[in-house]
């Protein structure tokens, strides 16, 4: 029980000593600018390469890809959960 508390005690100490900087939403907006590029240009050149489709589509197609990568994220967390 006391190697316990004294395991947690270190931890909030650390957790106290480190220096946290919280950024401002404001802050490094050419990289978020950076990353939204892409995802904009493929829109656009999703809408102008389609035009039949419509807005509604084209968040299907979006939603489609969510749900692949999301159901790959939790299958990998649900195999590595096992091999701790």
């Amino acid at each position: 029980m006391e190697d316990e508390i004294k395991k947690l005690e270190e931890i909030y100490q650390e957790l106290n000593e480190e220096d946290t900087d919280i950024k401002k939403w404001n802050q490094a907006l050419i990289p978020k600018a950076i990353l939204l590029c892409p995802s904009i240009a493929f829109a656009l050149t999703f809408l102008k390469i389609n035009t039949d489709k419509s807005i509604i589509d084209f968040l299907g197609f979006v939603a489609m890809g969510v749900l692949l990568v999301s159901g790959g994220i939790f299958l990998n967390y649900l195999l590595s959960k096992g091999k701790k």
